[in-house]
Parts: structure tokens; C-alpha cells; sequence
């Protein structure tokens, strides 16, 4: 996972969904991607999708209506904060498993969720196959963990989201130039 979508800490879900952190600990997947942070932001935090794939897993009520809505705001505010800083450059690298996550991601949408994430998907192919992307069919299956994408699939807020042909082209070509499979790497 990359650090800088790891957003949220058990504390301040528990702040922002009005429950107990022990409540938090027994519904986390302790499998979960995560980063353990040993400088400020301190602590271990989680991203936008691992958190709705664990609360809707294994709390009873899920993660819908307010919660997600004060989740999802969190998860913005604070990368719109985190952008600002030098430390924190850019969101567009997926992290080193991006399949398995974002497959994951798309096992917990609701029917109205996956409809949104089709669009994602449809805009992201069409853009990938317009820039000439050799992996067309894995970027569209990974950028639903994107943070843009995951907050427009989970709420219908679209503008983190690129805007135009060349916006799309643009920021596909940078997806798929960062994320490229382990499997493709070469050696320096």
C-alpha cells in the first residue's frame, strides 16, 4: 500500500463514526494492508478501501449512510492537508499488491457502488487504450483503489477526479508508468 493513502488510525474512525476503539479492534482484519508510521502522522493507519472491505466484513451494521459519508470527508481532508507537504508528493503509486486489494474493494461495493465504479472503469479503458497502454485491463481493475476513484465509487464526488480526454490519457499513462506489475520490473 502507499503510505500516503493511509489515512486513518483506529482512533480517528472511532472519533469520526461516534464509537468505542475496542469495538474498532475486533471488527479490523488484522490481514489488513496497512502503514505503520514511525514519524509524524505516528501510528499504524489505514486507507479509504481497507477500511470499508474490513467495517462492512465484520461489523454488523457495515459502513453505509453518515459513517461512510464522515469517513470518506476525513479520508479527504486529510490527503488534501498531507498534499500540501514535501513529504507527501503524490497518490498515483498503488502500492506493491494492487490486484488483490482492489479486487477485494469491488467484493464490498453495494449495487450503486459497482455502477459507479463501471464508469471508472469504462472512462479509465478508454484512456488507457487512447494512450497506447499495454496493460489495459489491469489498470482498470486497480485504479478502484485510486483514492479519487474510491471516494467518486463510494459517495458520486467526482472532483478529485481527471477532467476531460487529455486529463484521462494523462493520468492513466502516469498510472500505468508507476504501477507497473513486479513481474515487469527489470534490473538497473
Amino acid at each position: 500500500m502507499n503510505p500516503i493513502t493511509a489515512t486513518m488510525r483506529l482512533t480517528d474512525l472511532a472519533r469520526v463514526m461516534g464509537v468505542h476503539i475496542r469495538s474498532l479492534t475486533r471488527w479490523v482484519d488484522n490481514g489488513a494492508p496497512a502503514h505503520d508510521f514511525g514519524h509524524a502522522p505516528r501510528g499504524v493507519m489505514y486507507a479509504l478501501p481497507e477500511v470499508v472491505i474490513f467495517l462492512r466484513a465484520n461489523r454488523k451494521r457495515g459502513l453505509f449512510g453518515d459513517d461512510l459519508a464522515r469517513v470518506v470527508t476525513f479520508d479527504a481532508n486529510e490527503r488534501a492537508a498531507r498534499a500540501a507537504t514535501p513529504l507527501y508528493p503524490d497518490d498515483i503509486w498503488l502500492g506493491s499488491a494492487p490486484e488483490a486489494r482492489a479486487g477485494a474493494f469491488g467484493d464490498a461495493l453495494t449495487a450503486e457502488e459497482r455502477e459507479r465504479a463501471r464508469l471508472i472503469q469504462k472512462d479509465v479503458a478508454g484512456a488507457a487504450i487512447a494512450a497506447g497502454a499495454r496493460r489495459v485491463e489491469r489498470l482498470r481493475n486497480i485504479t478502484l483503489i485510486h483514492p479519487a476513484c474510491a471516494r467518486f465509487i463510494l459517495t458520486g464526488e467526482g472532483d478529485e477526479l481527471p477532467v476531460g480526454h487529455a486529463g484521462w490519457r494523462a493520468w492513466v499513462t502516469a498510472l500505468d508508468v508507476v504501477n507497473v506489475p513486479v513481474n515487469e520490473l527489470e534490473a538497473a
